[in-house]
């Protein structure tokens, strides 16, 4: 089954515990420098041989499409992948759903997988495998449909996890760990940083015991406030280094949207996540993790006639603000732009509108901004 999407909800305004303004004013700063520092790169680069080896990816840009590349004709899927090319992208998040590869236990099907990577390395784009999702009979619920449910045992989902990374081997070198753990809609029946440091931890092993030299991402956190339902990332990270977490990953992953704003407007500072990124950054070296990227695997804006969508100028001018910073700052590894194509053609739905190209793959203006971030041919 598709798991759908929630809609984001990046921008209720929340005070924080904890004080931040300074940190994140810095932070505001840096982005408007860096974005009006940042140079072009020419459109068209060429498809080099795949390296995917994650620590040349700092600085690259890559690209989530969701869930829907997996439905896409063959057509479809090598005009996508053309296009990150010729945009200089270096990697592509591929959704391994659980739900989809393994709805009945012990009947895997990865054909819509296998597809996905095989034409993606054939192009020199190297695959972020993204493991998450319960299917029903492994889901914490004796009525659990959709895949919004953690699994009611980690050893189920590391055996997933594992078989994956044993499946890919060095086609997918980085593998992600669940998506927005930290939002109710997508680890029922409610984010715990605790349990999702078991089940991270599991995960982490049995890839890596498949592949010693794979790199682990814990899920990326995405914006959210304290509400008794969701937990914002800050708090969610905190929780995860007070239980352990982080000696299960090789690298944090964040999903740092700001729609409507920008990513620099300083009235946003306590919400904004790209600014609280820095926050974030503290509690890491805090624990000892200097020496750990932070992975911005997702981020972007929707454009259409949503309530919260924004122009398409404003949408490039999103982009430009993360991919700058992405690209400049030190301990941040690469940025995934979400996403690559609209998933639809509803221009009010928000859903279906975050492509920097448009469903027909004409561009819009982001797309030519995203070019200009890409590695050199």
């Amino acid at each position: 089954m598709t798991s759908p999407r929630r809609s984001r909800r990046c921008c209720v305004r929340w005070r924080p515990r904890t004080p931040g303004r300074r940190r994140t004013v810095a932070a505001l700063l840096a982005m408007a420098v860096l974005a009006s520092a940042s140079t072009a790169a020419p459109v068209g680069h060429a498809a080099p041989d795949a390296d995917c080896d994650a620590a040349n990816g700092k600085g690259r840009t890559g690209a989530s499409q969701g869930a829907d590349i997996l439905t896409m004709s063959d057509g479809d899927l090598a005009t996508l992948l053309d296009r990150m090319r010729e945009a200089g992208m270096w990697s592509l998040r591929v959704d391994l759903d659980w739900t989809r590869i393994e709805p009945q236990r012990g009947q895997r099907d990865w054909s819509s997988v296998d597809r996905i990577v095989a034409a993606a390395t054939a192009r020199g784009l190297c695959p972020l495998g993204l493991v998450t999702y319960a299917p029903d009979w492994a889901a914490d619920h004796p009525d659990a449909t959709g895949g919004y449910f953690a699994p009611s045992d980690p050893a189920l989902f590391a055996d997933f996890a594992g078989a994956a990374a044993a499946r890919y081997g060095s086609r997918i070198a980085v593998w992600e760990v669940w998506n927005e753990p930290n939002t109710v809609n997508y680890f029922k029946p409610r984010p715990d940083p605790a349990r999702y440091g078991q089940l991270l931890a599991a995960a982490s092993r049995a890839i890596k015991a498949a592949d010693p030299d794979a790199t682990v991402l814990s899920g990326g956190l995405a914006p959210a406030e304290d509400n008794g339902s969701d937990i914002a990332p800050l708090t969610f990270l905190r929780g995860m280094y007070a239980n352990g977490a982080n000696r299960s990953f090789d690298g944090f992953a964040i999903h740092p949207y700001t729609y409507p704003a920008l990513p620099d407007d300083p009235t946003t500072s306590d919400w904004n996540t790209a600014q609280r990124m820095w926050l974030m950054r503290d509690v890491m070296v805090g624990g000892g993790d200097a020496g750990k990227k932070m992975w911005i695997t997702e981020c972007g804006a929707p454009t259409g006639t949503n309530r919260r969508a924004v122009s398409e100028g404003k949408q490039a001018d999103t982009l430009r603000m993360m991919l700058a910073t992405a690209e400049n700052t030190p301990w941040l590894g690469p940025a995934f732009v979400y996403a690559m194509r609209d998933s639809g053609t509803d221009t009010a739905d928000s859903e279906q509108n975050f492509g920097i190209l448009r469903h027909d793959f004409t561009p819009k203006p982001a797309y030519e901004v995203v070019a200009r971030f890409g590695e050199p041919g």
